[in-house]
């Protein structure tokens, strides 16, 4: 079947998803830039947990052994310079493009620096940049340059988008959507595929918020049920997103009710936002309030450009590669996330095309939430001045003490203590095995290393320490097991949690003890 089909297929105008669009994504950019700058010092800042200096002096290192260049293997602004204060130049620069972009001056252009701009942080960002969602906006952005005017000023009297655009928009979500409930399904996780796996979402997720707590105490009927909506927004409605624009209504309405759900039961940074965004393109200028198109000068009567028209060209010729790009690494990605599944897709393409697509991070396969986690073990880091008395550090938003009511912070991402809740799914820390660079584990030895040298920006991730930070000399990290407590013990105690010890996440540290 031809493509012009499927673009036929999305014909209605959306001029209105146009003008919206990109401003709507500049905010996330800007919400994403934002919480990354508060972090990044603490994170891979010089004096972080894995220095952005450091990567780049092995990577120029080694470019000048070898006689090459490694720029397109990571792709980054930091090839060219690296400094502390040129990356949060960077940082503030990229905030300011932002309220530009939102400004509608020179959208295309601007929004094709902010894409360069996150790929970079994204590149060196190592394992506190490798989430899903760092993926998806960068996809979005990069479909975003062949929506966006690429004019000047462009504040009201839009024109109306090339179709190819739209379309190209439209085929990320279905594979974000059906990706994410494919791999639930077919990745033979018990809890997915007995409708249990919302009784315990609410308490193991990486950062409940206040409402958790209630949702989590829901009766056994509501999550079942809330999981076989889940399954219907997930594994049918993005192909309603083909069915024509009343499909499309539908589609939009149920996924922009799961994004609702999502964000108001847990800390999913900007990732519910972003994906409320691309389910908002699937509206025509027809489902748009007729007050807003007036303000906005949109005429119904303007004629339409063509296929053959010179503005359709950019985004018609990009639909096939990009179509096939995605088709690839969502082969490669079930064949490591299903069991049985076998690729279906040529290998020589695999050969061809997966490395040079990953290293843009801009042609993604999705799929999240695979294994529910049916515990909640938590690393609790307690420090010591003498390596006798040892005390609990607090992070600033885990969970730690029970009686501390879970936080909002959406659409704010503390990467760290994200980063803690998937180190408690290792069987510990081991100094020997994760020394490694590439144990997924390594990060929480530098994190640790870091503290006992005092490092003043990774402390400033955490609530202050119950000794001096200059004399702390020993760490050591605990294995428990957290649970919501239930609705008449909290009436009683007060506490959001209970807990119980599993043992020891890794021994003392001590940088005495290594000659120091």
């Amino acid at each position: 079947m031809s493509p012009l089909f499927w673009l036929e297929s999305h014909r209605g105008r959306y001029t209105v998803v146009r003008w919206l669009f990109p401003r709507l994504l500049a905010a996330i950019y800007l919400i994403a830039f934002a919480s990354w700058g508060v972090q990044y010092d603490g994170l891979v800042g010089e004096n972080g947990i894995l220095p952005t200096k450091s990567l780049m002096e092995n990577i120029h290192a080694y470019e000048a052994r070898e006689h090459t260049s490694l720029f397109w293997q990571m792709p980054s602004v930091f090839h060219w310079h690296y400094t502390d204060a040129f990356a949060h130049g960077v940082l503030t620069a990229c905030c300011v493009l932002c309220v530009l972009v939102m400004a509608g001056v020179a959208q295309g252009p601007l929004l094709a620096l902010l894409w360069f701009g996150y790929l970079s942080f994204a590149t060196t960002g190592d394992i506190f940049m490798g989430y899903q969602w760092d993926a998806l906006l960068l996809e979005a952005g990069f479909l975003a340059l062949f929506l966006a005017p690429w004019r000047l000023w462009a504040w009201r009297s839009p024109a109306e988008p090339p179709r190819g655009s739209i379309f190209l928009l439209h085929w990320l979500l279905f594979r974000l959507m059906f990706l994410s409930g494919y791999v639930k399904i077919g990745g033979g996780d018990l809890p997915w595929h007995d409708m249990t796996a919302l009784l315990y979402h609410y308490e193991t997720q990486p950062l409940p918020n206040g409402l958790s707590w209630f949702i989590h105490h829901a009766p056994r009927w509501f999550h079942v049920a809330s999981c076989w909506i889940m399954y219907v927004i997930e594994l049918a409605l993005p192909f309603a997103i083909f069915l024509g624009r009343w499909g499309r209504l539908v589609a939009a309405l149920g996924f922009l009710g799961l994004m609702v759900m999502i964000s108001a039961t847990g800390n999913y940074n900007f990732f519910d936002l972003l994906t409320g965004l691309m389910a908002i393109t699937l509206l025509d200028d027809r489902w748009w309030p007729q007050r807003l198109r007036t303000w906005l000068r949109i005429s119904a009567e303007s004629p339409r450009p063509t296929f053959k028209h010179w503005t359709q060209w950019p985004a018609l010729a990009a639909v096939l590669p990009v179509v096939l790009v995605t088709l690839l690494a969502a082969d490669s990605f079930l064949a490591g996330r299903i069991r049985d599944y076998k690729p279906l897709l040529p290998a020589g393409l695999h050969e061809k095309l997966d490395a040079p697509a990953a290293r843009t991070r801009s042609f993604n396969a999705y799929g999240l939430f695979q294994d529910m986690t049916e515990e909640r073990p938590e690393v609790i880091l307690e420090v010591s001045d003498d390596g006798a008395l040892f005390l609990p550090l607090e992070f600033k938003y885990k969970p730690g003490d029970p009686a501390r009511r879970p936080p909002f912070i959406a659409p704010h991402q503390p990467r760290l203590d994200w980063q803690m809740w998937f180190a408690a799914l290792y069987p510990g820390y081991d100094p020997q095995r994760d020394a490694n660079p590439n144990s997924p584990m390594h990060w929480f030895g530098q994190f640790c290393t870091a503290l006992l040298q005092h490092k003043q920006p990774v402390w400033a991730l955490l609530e202050p320490p119950p000794f001096p930070v200059e004399k702390i000399t020993h760490i050591r990290a605990r294995l428990y097991r957290y649970h919501f407590t239930l609705p008449e013990v909290r009436k009683v105690s007060g506490d959001w949690w209970e807990r119980e010890p599993v043992g020891s996440f890794c021994g003392t540290m001590s940088l005495r003890a290594r000659g120091r």
